[in-house]
Order: C-alpha cells, then sequence, then structure tokens
C-alpha cells in the first residue's frame, strides 16, 4: 500500500504552460484531481488524526477556521503527500524555479451551519519571512460546494504588496474590499471544488472565503512551498509575526544565508 501511495504522489500531474501564464498573471490558479482519487480518503483519515493529536496547539482565526501546522512531522501518510513530487512540481513549475522547499503545512477547518464565519480578504504576505515568493497549495478532503466557503482571489493582486502591513483582520477586510471598488479590480469568486481538486495561490494574492453554511465541516488541507534557493533576508524582519515565523519555521538559519533547514526539505531534488 505505501509502495502504490509513493507511485501515485510522484506521477507527474499534467500542467500546460497556459496554466502557467494564467498563474503568473492572475496569481492564483484551481487545478482539478490534483490529489489522485485513490489516495484522498486515506489523507483525509490521516489529516483527521494529525489534527486530532496537535488539539492543544490549536489555533482559532476570528472563528473563520481552525489550523494545525506542520502535520507531516508527525504522521507518514501526511509526510507522503507534502513531500509528494506530483505536488511540488505543479508549484515549481507555477513559480518559475527549479526546486521547492516546504515552509510549512496546516489544516483549514471551517464549522458548518454558519459557525465557521466569512475569512476577511487579507494577504498571506504579512507573515511571511522571506523576500522571494510563496505559492500555496489549498485542498478540500471532502467535496466542497460555494456555501462551504471555498476562496475567491483577486486577479492581479499578487503583483503589489499594498495590504502587507495587516494581518488577516476586519481591517484587512475593510481595506481590501475598497481597493477592489477605487481600482477597479477583478474578483474571481469561489468555484464548487470536488475533493481532491487544489487552488494554488501567491503569498501575495488577496484573498477570502465565505461562511461555511452547509451542515458539515469543511476539512482542507494546505502546504506552503517556496523557491529552493531562497536565502534568508539580511534585514531583520519588518513585524513580529514575520520574526515569529522565522524562528519557528527556519531554526537556526542565519542572515544572508540558505533559507533551509531540516524543517525546510527540497523535494525535487531532495539530496541538492
Amino acid at each position: 500500500m505505501v509502495f502504490n501511495t509513493r507511485f501515485a504522489l510522484a506521477e507527474d500531474y499534467d500542467l500546460c504552460q497556459s496554466q502557467v501564464d494564467e498563474y503568473q498573471n492572475n496569481g492564483h490558479i484551481l487545478l482539478r484531481n490534483v490529489i489522485p482519487e485513490s489516495e484522498i480518503a486515506e489523507l483525509r483519515t490521516a489529516v483527521l488524526r494529525a489534527h486530532e493529536a496537535l488539539k492543544a496547539e490549536e489555533e482559532d482565526f476570528q472563528k473563520a477556521f481552525r489550523i494545525t501546522q506542520n502535520l507531516w512531522e508527525i504522521n507518514d501518510t501526511v509526510r507522503a503527500h507534502v513531500l509528494s513530487k506530483r505536488y511540488a512540481g505543479i508549484a515549481a513549475k507555477l513559480l518559475g524555479c527549479r526546486d521547492v522547499r516546504i515552509y510549512h503545512d496546516l489544516t483549514f477547518f471551517k464549522e458548518g451551519l454558519g459557525k465557521g464565519k466569512a475569512t476577511p480578504w487579507h494577504q498571506d504576505g504579512h507573515y511571511w519571512p522571506l523576500d522571494t515568493g510563496c505559492i500555496t497549495l489549498w485542498v478540500p478532503l471532502i467535496d466542497c460546494p460555494v456555501d462551504m466557503g471555498p476562496m475567491s482571489f483577486v486577479s492581479g493582486s499578487h503583483l503589489n504588496k499594498n495590504a502587507e502591513h495587516l494581518p488577516i483582520s476586519d481591517e484587512s477586510d475593510e481595506y481590501i474590499r475598497n481597493l477592489v471598488e477605487k481600482e477597479n479590480l477583478t474578483v474571481a469568486p469561489a468555484q464548487h471544488m470536488n475533493a481532491g481538486d487544489a487552488t494554488f495561490h501567491s503569498c501575495w494574492t488577496y484573498h477570502a472565503a465565505a461562511s461555511n453554511t452547509t451542515e458539515h465541516t469543511r476539512i482542507a488541507f494546505a502546504i506552503a512551498y517556496y523557491d529552493a534557493d531562497a536565502t534568508v533576508p539580511i534585514q531583520p524582519p519588518t513585524n513580529e509575526r514575520r520574526a515569529a515565523n522565522l524562528a519557528r519555521w527556519f531554526p537556526g538559519a542565519v542572515p544572508g544565508g540558505p533559507a533551509a533547514t531540516e524543517k525546510n526539505p527540497a523535494v525535487l531534488f531532495p539530496h541538492d
């Protein structure tokens, strides 16, 4: 079973140049059937178990979603997916780099019946401690209709850092809504996603999600990647969350040196 899982997760995803162009122009893309159908149930079970094991570290973001992080460090099935060359190959092609490293993985559970509130518009870059770009794979592990709260994006917003000074909050939501209206920006609305479909978005792309009004919890999993050749900025982090993330996810890394620690394995060429 382990052999079959690893084989499926090593198979290339058929990504065409027009899709790469779409991502680089818009800062986001929805791709179908990224996780092989045969692997979804096992991954869902593993994510739920690992999330429960990390329950004491769970964070609740304004009742919008609940997260735990770095499940790959405690669960072999999650690890096989996080280190999958299939997913990393997509991320590297979209970023335009030779290889990617793992920043971290995390769950995104949004409660049903409206308990999982809307996720405010925000830019992940507020939390991102490196100068190079980051790309996040976000995948529902159950079918995710629009009323369950898949993500919406502002196309082209990855080309600026206008909202990087704001953490995810009502303030970031209002700020970005005003930018969208003032600058007549294009909002790509949320789409129905089947289990195993995935969105990829830049850490600079404005994104949000509606509340979950279904009867079921939205069970989603994400993996964040970055250019494997990235270095740690020489200048110190500009806010407390970046400083905390630099210390947590790049332990022992030094300014100007490689952004590569035991927590950040390269995926496509792991022995470089």
